[in-house]
């Protein structure tokens, strides 16, 4: 019996469909966004961070409840706050952790000392148009903030005992709203708008003592953020 070969057309389509073997599973892929991923570090900026005053007027004492300790409420000054922040980008969001402080001069009626506010945060930041340079985003997270008055506690009964430094511990949520640039895949250049609502909880003052705080103690700072990210 003689053998024929396969039509000439037969040949053609099994080096099309070899061909087009490979290309298939990398069309069926997401496609890339502009911005690296992978792991970062950066720092944001806040030219004028406060507490927005609504516990913290410098015009309120706290006393403990059923107790004897007195906590002072000062009005902090404004001062620039730098952020250091570690994190992991992928393709549309990033989770990043993050450690803040700032000195401030703290003034209770015409007298004034010194006060340190620090927090813990965990964000998410979630972005738009990401296969462009311009990708706008928003930030959504909590932290666990906690401000130290120094010499901001006493005790009403026993005022011969002086004086010791007030700390007020709780928790806060964190939001964010900007436009991030990427000059570069790996560097990003942040601006945006940010609100946070703090509830302080705790506290301990001269004795050491915690204890909670009823109501909660609630606060609010707002303002312009600068943020610079490098992707490794």
């Amino acid at each position: 019996m003689t053998h024929l070969c396969p039509p000439y057309s037969f040949r053609v389509a099994a080096l099309v469909l070899l061909m087009l073997a490979p290309a298939v599973p990398a069309a069926s892929q997401e496609p890339q966004g502009f911005a690296k991923v992978g792991g970062y570090a950066g720092g944001s900026f806040v030219p004028n961070f406060t507490l927005d005053g609504e516990t913290f007027d410098g015009m309120t004492l706290y006393r403990e409840v059923g107790g004897d300790e007195i906590g002072i409420l000062p009005k902090l000054d404004k001062q620039p706050k730098f952020k250091g922040i570690l994190g992991y980008r992928g393709r549309m969001a990033a989770l990043e952790l993050s450690y803040e402080r700032t000195n401030h001069d703290g003034t209770f009626f015409d007298g004034i000392g010194e006060a340190t506010f620090q927090s813990v945060d965990l964000n998410g930041r979630f972005f738009a148009l990401t296969n462009g340079r311009f990708q706008p985003y928003l930030l959504v997270g909590g932290g666990i903030p906690w401000l130290t008055v120094k010499d901001g506690s006493f005790l009403e009964d026993e005022p011969e005992k002086g004086f010791g430094d007030g700390s007020w511990k709780g928790y806060s949520v964190n939001t964010e709203l900007g436009v991030a640039l990427y000059p570069h895949p790996q560097l990003g250049v942040m601006v945006g708008y940010g609100y946070r609502a703090i509830w302080f909880d705790r506290a301990t003052g001269i004795t050491g003592t915690l204890f909670d705080l009823r109501p909660r103690f609630r606060e609010t700072s707002k303002g312009i953020v600068v943020t610079g990210l490098f992707t490794f």
